[in-house]
């Protein structure tokens, strides 16, 4: 006889649901304020948190605010009861670890606020508040967009174009959608280059604009352009013009060319043709004429414009130096004469950062930062050159505050306030006529010099800090006297040019 036993499975051990994590962040407001303030993180969020990136909050009763969080945790506030976090902006940050260190550091040693750096940090398109702005982009009123448009979005840009050109506050845009939410929606838009933001109407973008003509497009065949020859046989001012807008644009060896077309201006400021020949023929339709959005700038759309130039011995000498210094310094002093040609070293010190594979910032003055030394260095750097002006409206500037974040820009050109820039591997920083007064903000808050600041950067990433000048700052040249900085001379001019006489006279 056999027995048969049966056992019972053993219960399953219920399995502890995981402990509810609840975060709070400290985030940074542009705003004068002494210490940071602390947020709830809604708890399905959790993993949207990023340290530097934007976060939209309520300050106050009604004040809505774009911020950078500084720092996660899970400590509440004593104080206060911490509000929700409105929204996440951004799913990455915009604001770098290097970046948040350098501001603390502005905020401790020139005795301001880090809401007060943030302000001047960031420029205007990505500081969000309920009272920023928001207008359709003169490109998309001309050329419209290839990017298709959710029903949010478009009822955005209806409501803006019924307007009639007229900006909408983020409040009223809310209005519009009946959605407290919307802040994605306005940067899905931005980046599609729908719209563009501001904060005051005195910020309002004004595009650069030129007037260009291009032949109609039936008359850009060969055939076509000899019949409209006989056509016009008795009107030599006409031909004139034809004749000059095909040797800029030879549409006969390329018909593609047509579309860029020729700015007005070439034909109409010309003193052997007729600005009416242009215009009348402009009215019978063989030209058109079109408005063009162009940079401030000439940027170059070539990704490597290399201009091949040969440094003289003075200048190869000096280069040497400069390297052997950076050896045992970090800092070098390049004290040349006007003209001695510090620009060219420039140039070979940034290639070489660039072939180890660092990224480098070129500061000038205001006055000194002109479309000829750009183009100069975008002939050398190409679309690897990016521009950091004042100059530039809000939304070219925040342009390139991302092309550094992704690696676009590996130099920056710009004035003091590139010193703000998301570098994080800066190999050389170049502070040329670094004597100047305008590298020093007076007002307001913080009142910074882009020169000290520079110098810090490069102790914070371990970068080679180059100071050029004709005519040294006193506490600079005393530095470098005294062997903290080292220093290289170069006393004569490039080329054959020879130094000025100078003679004192005894009144």
């Amino acid at each position: 006889m056999s027995l048969t036993f049966e056992f019972a499975s053993p219960a399953p051990v219920p399995v502890a649901a995981p402990d509810r994590v609840t975060l709070f962040v400290d985030v940074i407001l542009p705003l004068p304020l002494p210490k940071l303030y602390t947020y709830r993180v809604p708890y399905e969020l959790n993993d949207n948190v990023v340290i530097g990136g934007r976060v939209i909050v309520q300050f106050g009763a009604k004040r809505t605010l774009s911020c950078i969080v500084a720092a996660v945790h899970e400590t509440p506030p004593k104080e206060y009861q911490a509000k929700y976090i409105l929204e996440f902006i951004d799913d990455a940050p915009v604001v770098t670890q290097p970046q948040l260190k350098l501001f603390r550091w502005i905020s401790e040693y020139y005795l301001c606020t880090l809401g007060e750096v943030i302000n001047a940090a960031l420029p205007a398109a990505l500081k969000l508040s309920s009272e920023s702005r928001i207008q359709l982009h003169p490109a998309y009123l001309t050329d419209g967009s290839p990017y298709p448009l959710d029903d949010k979005e478009q009822r955005i840009v209806d409501n803006l174009r019924t307007e009639g050109g007229k900006a909408l506050t983020f409040t009223e845009v809310g209005d519009v959608l009946g959605v407290a939410s919307f802040h994605k929606v306005i940067k899905s838009l931005m980046q599609k280059d729908i719209i563009f933001l501001f904060e005051q109407l005195a910020d309002k973008y004004t595009p650069k604009v030129v007037k260009k003509v291009r032949l109609a497009e039936h008359f850009v065949t060969m055939a076509a352009v000899e019949q409209l020859f006989d056509t016009l046989a008795s009107k030599p001012k006409q031909i004139d013009v034809l004749l000059k807008y095909l040797q800029r644009v030879p549409v006969h060896h390329n018909e593609h060319l047509n579309n860029q077309g020729l700015e007005k201006a070439a034909l109409t400021s010309s003193p052997h043709l007729s600005p009416s020949a242009v215009n009348t023929l402009i009215k019978n339709g063989i030209l058109e004429q079109f408005d063009q959005i162009v940079s401030r700038f000439p940027l170059d759309e070539n990704p490597l414009a290399q201009m091949p130039f040969q440094l003289n011995e003075a200048q190869t000498t000096a280069r040497d130096e400069v390297m052997t210094l950076f050896n045992q310094k970090n800092i070098v002093l390049l004290h040349g004469v006007t003209g001695s040609g510090k620009t060219e070293i420039y140039i070979d010190l940034i290639r070489q950062a660039l072939d180890g594979g660092g990224q480098v910032l070129y500061l000038l003055p205001e006055i000194a930062l002109t479309a000829q030394i750009v183009t100069r260095l975008l002939r050398v750097f190409g679309s690897r050159l990016g521009v950091y002006h004042s100059k530039f409206s809000d939304n070219e500037r925040v342009e390139v505050w991302n092309g550094v974040l992704s690696g676009r820009f590996q130099v920056v050109v710009g004035v003091r306030s590139a010193v703000f820039l998301p570098f994080d591997s800066l190999a050389l920083l170049i502070v040329d006529e670094e004597h100047e007064s305008s590298y020093k903000q007076y007002d307001p808050a913080p009142r910074y010099n882009a020169r000290e600041v520079a110098l810090m950067i490069g102790n914070f990433q371990g970068a080679k800090v180059l100071l050029g000048s004709a005519t040294p700052a006193v506490e600079t040249f005393y530095m470098a006297r005294q062997g903290r900085y080292g220093l290289v001379s170069l006393t004569k001019r490039f080329g054959e040019a020879g130094m000025p006489e100078i003679e004192l006279i005894d009144t």
